[in-house]
């Protein structure tokens, strides 16, 4: 029988991770440049309304990013990091919504596409919705852009639909 150790010693043991996903009010010493990333990733991905500066977009969220967290301003912060590498951001915030209610909209969520669709993405969103339900909301809302409003309803779960369309003309 092999002994335990001899198997956590092997170079060939992994030992499984799990993904730290938290709200963070700081952006942890090693990860600015992986932020950054990541919203490029975002802003690529994420098929951006036609009109949309990808490049004002792009410092537009950084500055929400430092906002919520070095600045100390308003906003939530959420990092996913694995085995020190980020994963995952989400930005949200409390805001009034249209019938005066509390609402917690994230206005942004990225996911590395390696991680798309593990369980502990579908946890962080109770994560999240937990923190709206502590910050008094009775909204939560996710400003989606990608088309692929029905498979992310499906994936919030029960609750989750469409509620408006944002229409925009240039002046």
């Amino acid at each position: 029988m092999i002994e335990a150790q001899a198997i956590i010693d092997s170079p060939y043991f992994k030992p499984k991770a799990h993904v730290r996903f938290e709200l963070f009010k700081e952006i942890p010493l090693g990860l600015a440049q992986s932020i950054e990333k990541a919203v490029q990733d975002f802003i690529e991905t994420s098929h951006l309304p036609e009109g949309v500066d990808a490049k004002g977009f792009y410092y537009q969220t950084l500055q929400a990013i430092a906002n919520a967290s070095v600045l100390r301003g308003t906003g939530d912060l959420w990092l996913g990091v694995l085995d020190g590498e980020l994963v995952s951001y989400v930005l949200g915030n409390v805001n009034n919504d249209y019938d005066g209610r509390l609402n917690y909209l994230v206005t942004q969520a990225w996911v590395r596409k390696d991680q798309r669709g593990q369980k502990w993405v579908k946890s962080a969103w109770a994560k999240i919705r937990e923190r709206a339900k502590a910050c008094l909301c009775q909204h939560f809302s996710i400003i989606s852009s990608r088309g692929m409003t029905a498979a992310y309803c499906r994936f919030l779960g029960k609750g989750f639909r469409p509620y408006a369309e944002i229409l925009k003309a240039e002046i």
